[in-house]
């Protein structure tokens, strides 16, 4: 069972996606050293707080004697919360302190990260138990491995006090630093690692080695403090003290969470839309109050899913809007134009289509400054990942949707994948078990939604496709009625009726462009096809895991089996996300074009 201390209160703060440190490093620090590492730290975490002011920071430490205290210590003078993952059982772990000093220093850190609820117990590798830790110190520093392991990977960024010597031990600086450089570290289970799959690109990161020297060395290093950044696959060195490599894209995009989050959740309508959204994916009062004792990190969990999803609806109404005005005045362009060129040369309609074109470039800017489009999109993507882990971590699942999410969508959506890692801290600990809470509160909900989106994206691009038809059909039966009217010379070239017929023709089958552009954008059809499959697979799960729990017969090997069906569950889930993300992202808004600026003959061409 997952091992915390408190159950915590939501608070704004717990929208918000941090920025993960993690810390590595040698324990024998040189004491005339340590103030010049404790500026060097410092300036690290105040280069962060500048440059992604509206992100809090949380540091990862084991806190083992020397670096691990070091950095933590100077993490908490900057208010920076400490998460203590503890890889050996506290009183096993006590006993590696040889000083009742030590023993003291380590207490009042633990506690005060107990007191904000940031400790938690990680599991036992396999082949070693309680009893073996006590006497195998090989035991040992695997489980520290693992530790160091944990904090590589769940950190956007590593922080390594090191002499730049490698020792090749378990669990040592280097092979922690390596770990986050690489993916890969000896003799760690490949559960852990970043990479599952021979062609699996693996998620890495930067470390920020601070030059530090260490107590057995023979002699100190003349450079004690000096930073330098070391990024993935980098052939040429940084300079020494020049943090700005730290800097990245994916941080950008989660600072630009951060700030949406500070500007639009506080207003009262998300911010009940936010609560509606949590309360709606686990409504069970029992459940809820059960949930939030027995994991402290779910409350994060369920406040950044509830609020990215309320910003993702909010960017998407903003969207629609500014997608129907745009069309709306590409409707009026035409008809300007179309004025100016069949009835009437006169300055009004010209002025009326220029005032339109810069009405809509500004619509089109105003959408592409604010990003509605890539943030509906980013944050939706968001909510959909956080939505499958919160169901995987119920379910029993320990895997991480991290590891499997956004996968060909690499690049721009990375900072999706690592925002989930960030916050699903509890990937390597045992969850609770409550198969039949997945059941009701995610396949029977999302069963009948993929089905009814489906429909009424069906009904929607046939409704459309309908409209399009016809106003074709009308633009072709006017040119009829023109051709037989010169025949019989019933209209006359020069006739006000000749002109708006001219007008009519040209009308009709640009409005039918417009909405055949809208349908293209919208990609109802598209979307329609992924709703169906993804409800037919919803519907299979609910059957499979229906007969499972009315199974006689209750045990591991039917607890593993839904588990294995929730697991795929989770991935198609993600994969179809994946899918809709990419279909949508580069229809970005934009005036219509082709359809604007079509050529009618003018009253003195006829």
């Amino acid at each position: 069972m997952l091992f915390c201390f408190f159950a915590h209160n939501m608070t704004t703060q717990q929208h918000k996606i941090p920025i993960t440190l993690g810390v590595t490093g040698h324990q024998d620090l040189r004491e005339a050293e340590q103030d010049r590492l404790c500026q060097s730290v410092r300036q690290i975490f105040q280069f962060l707080k500048k440059h992604y002011p509206h992100t809090p920071l949380q540091l990862f430490s084991a806190l083992a004697e020397g670096a691990d205290r070091l950095v933590a210590k100077v993490a908490l003078e900057q208010q920076i919360d400490v998460i203590v993952p503890l890889a050996i059982p506290l009183d096993l772990y006590l006993q590696d302190f040889q000083t009742p000093e030590s023993k003291d220093e380590f207490m009042d850190l633990f506690n005060q990260a107990k007191e904000n609820q940031q400790v938690f117990k990680l599991n036992l590798l396999e082949g070693i138990t309680e009893e073996s830790l006590e006497t195998d110190v090989e035991a040992r520093r695997q489980q520290a491995a693992l530790a160091g392991a944990y904090i590589a990977h769940h950190s956007h960024i590593l922080i390594a006090l090191w002499d730049g010597k490698h020792l090749n031990e378990s669990g040592e600086t280097a092979q922690v630093l390596d770990f986050k450089l690489t993916g890969d570290m000896k003799m760690l289970p490949k559960r852990y690692k970043h990479q599952h799959g021979p062609l699996d690109v693996p998620d890495t990161g930067p470390v920020c080695h601070v030059m530090t020297s260490r107590k057995s060395s023979l002699h100190a290093l003349a450079c004690v403090g000096e930073m330098e950044v070391l990024l993935p696959n980098q052939t040429n060195k940084n300079k020494l003290n020049d943090l700005k490599p730290l800097l990245s894209n994916d941080l950008k995009a989660l600072n630009c969470f951060n700030q949406d989050v500070g500007r639009y959740a506080t207003r009262p309508k998300l911010q009940r839309r936010i609560q509606k959204g949590q309360k709606y994916l686990l409504s069970d009062t029992q459940l809820w109050a059960d949930l939030l004792t027995l994991s402290p990190a779910f409350q994060t969990m369920l406040g950044v899913y509830s609020t990215a999803n309320t910003l993702a609806r909010h960017f998407q109404s903003r969207l629609r809007l500014f997608t129907g005005l745009v069309l709306g005045i590409a409707f009026g362009m035409v008809g300007c134009y179309g004025w100016y060129t069949s009835i009437a040369t006169d300055l009004p309609a010209l002025i009326g289509y220029f005032i339109l074109f810069l009405g809509g470039w500004g619509i089109v800017w105003v959408n592409q400054w604010r990003a509605y489009h890539s943030k509906n999109l980013d944050y939706r993507a968001l909510a959909e990942g956080l939505r499958v882990q919160i169901f995987w971590h119920l379910s029993g699942l320990t895997d991480s949707v991290a590891d499997h999410y956004l996968r060909k969508q690499r690049g721009e959506l990375t900072w999706i994948r690592q925002a989930i890692r960030a916050i699903n801290i509890y990937d390597w600990v045992e969850n609770q078990e409550n198969i039949e809470v997945v059941y009701w509160h995610w396949i029977r909900n999302q069963s009948p939604w993929f089905s009814e989106r489906a429909l009424k994206n069906q009904q929607i691009a046939k409704k459309l496709s309908g409209w399009i038809k016809k106003l074709f059909t009308l633009g072709l039966i006017l040119i009829i009625a023109l051709l037989v009217g010169h025949v019989i010379a019933v209209i006359s070239p020069t006739s006000l009726l000749h002109n708006l017929l001219i007008l009519l023709i040209a009308f009709f089958p640009a409005t039918g462009a417009l909405l055949h552009h809208y349908v293209e954008k919208m990609a109802f059809e598209e979307q329609a096809k992924q709703y169906e499959r993804m409800a037919a697979l919803f519907a299979k799960a609910d059957e499979e895991v229906k007969k499972l729990l009315n199974a006689p017969d209750q045990n591991d090997a039917t607890q593993q089996k839904a588990e294995e069906v929730l697991f795929e569950l989770g991935k198609e889930a993600l994969e179809e996300n994946g899918d809709w993300v990419l279909l949508h992202r580069k229809r970005q808004l934009e005036l219509p074009k082709g359809c604007l600026l079509y050529t009618s003959p003018s009253p003195r061409d006829s």
